[in-house]
């Protein structure tokens, strides 16, 4: 509570380690992970021993307690890793709360995020099975540490399922509770212009969600498209001033957000499989996805997808631009893709079949 009121009276405290201390073997970016490492070891103990104690998979979604439990595992039995992170955890880290503006190939000289990919590259090869939403996934990795390839090229794939929370969780159907959640959306993003269309970034400021990159496209936008962006998830003071963009900051109500606009953007620069695209399926959008990693899994299987072919300023202001001037049918049809697709292969169900369908045929196999 007290934090809560420094912060509203003064504001919050930003720190920025030196580049020198960033580029030094043994520093900020060293001591970061290794408290990552602790926290998230600490958080997983009491469940990865109980796992270690009785089942034949320990089943791990990071390497810092795949770690613990390749260490701990009885003969035979073993551990398998679900990754989740779009990059190593290194430069993840040193990435997104270091140097956000940096072009993330100049981070990897820093000897920390070396080591530390070296680190990861070690657990990932150590793990009995790797698991990815999608084989587009795996993707995000090569360019990155080629030595990644020969290990994921070894992968399992699970495809991912969501959907919006008061549904996966029992509850009404979030499209028919309360209030129509149509006019809910509305009151967050605000009136229309007449013929104005209303894109939504949805997601974090962190540096691989490309949001720089999506300002830079705004910024050539022709002067006579009618276009309002909604950015929800970064806070109103990380968004630039600029008349298409329409800070939201966070969203609770995110089933309402995507029924109220006309379609989603997706600028990642590295993707695995995102939720916010899944939800975005499920209620029946458009998907302007940059062309990388899992987002092409989207549109391989059928979603109502328009691929930005690279994050160069003018091609995200052409596919805005695209997308602004489609008329109601064309984007009624791309989103009944979208809902067709999620309904096919991406509800909760499907995913947790695929799962089944893994351990089934390892079952079989060890049998």
């Amino acid at each position: 509570m007290l934090t809560r009121l420094r912060r509203t009276l003064f504001g919050p405290k930003f720190y920025r380690p030196p580049v020198s201390e960033l580029a030094s073997a043994g520093g900020v970016v060293d001591r970061m992970m290794q408290r990552i490492t602790a926290d998230v070891c600490a958080d997983a103990r009491s469940s990865l021993e109980t796992a270690l104690a009785h089942a034949d998979v320990v089943f791990t979604h990071d390497p810092f307690s795949a770690e613990p439990a390749l260490t701990g595992r009885r003969e035979g039995q073993q551990v398998w890793m679900m990754c989740h992170a779009v990059t190593p955890m290194a430069l993840y880290a040193a990435w997104s709360w270091a140097l956000p503006e940096a072009d993330w190939r100049d981070l990897l000289a820093y000897p920390d995020v070396r080591s530390w990919i070296e680190w990861e590259l070690d657990i990932w090869s150590r793990v009995d099975r790797v698991i990815l939403p999608c084989a587009e996934a795996a993707d995000t990795f090569r360019p990155i540490d080629p030595r990644f390839a020969d290990i994921l090229d070894r992968a399992e794939y699970v495809l991912s399922g969501a959907s919006a929370p008061a549904r996966a969780s029992g509850g009404a159907d979030p499209t028919t509770r309360g209030a129509d959640p149509t006019a809910r959306g509305a009151d967050l993003i605000g009136p229309r212009k007449p013929g104005e269309r209303v894109g939504l970034y949805l997601g974090s400021p962190e540096p691989y969600r490309g949001f720089d990159a999506l300002l830079g496209g705004v910024e050539l936008l022709p002067h006579d498209v009618k276009l309002t962006i909604a950015v929800a998830g970064p806070d109103r003071s990380k968004v630039p001033a600029h008349p298409a963009f329409r800070a939201l900051g966070r969203v609770e109500d995110v089933a309402a957000l995507l029924a109220s606009v006309d379609f989603l953007i997706n600028v990642n620069r590295f993707s695995l499989f995102d939720l916010s695209t899944i939800e975005a399926a499920e209620a029946g959008k458009p998907l302007m996805l940059h062309a990388v990693g899992g987002n092409r899994a989207f549109d391989g299987i059928g979603a109502g997808c328009v691929m930005l072919r690279n994050l160069e300023p003018r091609v995200i202001a052409e596919c805005l631009t695209t997308m602004a001037r489609l008329d109601a049918s064309q984007l009624a049809d791309l989103g009944r893709k979208s809902r067709a697709c999620w309904e096919r292969e991406l509800t909760p169900t499907h995913m947790w079949e695929r799962h089944l369908a893994l351990y089934d045929r390892f079952s079989a196999a060890r049998v």
